[in-house]
């Protein structure tokens, strides 16, 4: 059977969890020498961390075979760790972690910037377009394709749902300048800006609609403007007819 891929936000994991039986190491190993050897918990602390790191001191059992049993989940826990950095490094994978870790900074230091919900072609316009001002975005976009497409063209895009609270947290909502929904759903549009405009009152919403219908209901649940491509095409083209 083949070996299943190390995926980049797979290592931070087991990073956690190496931590944990460390420390859940620690802790038996200093509760098993006061135990054994009637040791005070501090020297019963530095007894085990010997241990983890082979000096060995014991001469005879059970305290020879704490010592073995340490050291041994010592080196089965150091190899773990070694083998899943060398598999992401083979594999390139610890690059794209890196990415990933330099992403999520750049995106938690963000402020007054534009949420972009939805990345089809109006958003990723809007985004060059935005980007040529000097103003900061980032897309979400739940389409797998499109976000690797976006991320190509150098964006800052985060996968999911424009209605996921959580994600609109991380993408920095409450410190976002606007948020510009260009959902070809109105009423998934609807949604995103209720959601949007609870999680943040002050904030500036915009929304493209396909449905003229849906205009006063996506005012009264907060969007500042919301444009109807159609009609601005419309007016556009009567403003053309009249300069001929």
């Amino acid at each position: 059977m083949a070996k299943k891929p190390l995926e980049a936000s797979e290592f931070p994991k087991r990073i956690r969890v190496f931590v944990m039986l460390i420390a859940g190491m620690f802790v038996f190993g200093t509760i098993a020498f006061t135990l054994l050897k009637g040791i005070p918990p501090a020297e019963a602390f530095i007894r085990t961390a010997e241990s983890l790191a082979f000096i060995f001191q014991e001469q005879v059992w059970p305290g020879k075979a704490l010592e073995i049993f340490l050291s041994l989940f010592g080196v089965f826990a150091i190899w773990w760790v070694l083998w899943s950095f060398f598999d992401m490094l083979i594999e390139g994978k610890l690059g794209e972690y890196i990415k990933v870790r330099k992403f999520l900074n750049k995106m938690r230091r963000m402020e007054n910037h534009y949420i972009i919900a939805g990345g089809g072609r109006v958003g990723e316009e809007l985004a060059k377009n935005l980007a040529k001002k000097g103003e900061k975005c980032i897309i979400i976009e739940k389409d797998s394709g499109v976000v690797s497409r976006l991320k190509r063209r150098e964006l800052l895009v985060l996968q999911g749902d424009a209605h996921d609270e959580s994600l609109l947290k991380e993408a920095g909502i409450m410190a976002a300048k606007a948020m510009i929904i260009t959902l070809p759903d109105p009423e998934k549009a609807l949604v995103a800006t209720m959601i949007a405009k609870e999680l943040n009152e002050k904030l500036d919403v915009f929304v493209r609609c396909e449905n003229p219908s849906f205009i006063n209901k996506l005012k009264k649940a907060g969007a500042k403007s919301v444009v109807v491509p159609e009609a601005v095409a419309a007016e556009k083209l009567m403003g053309e007819i009249a300069k001929a």
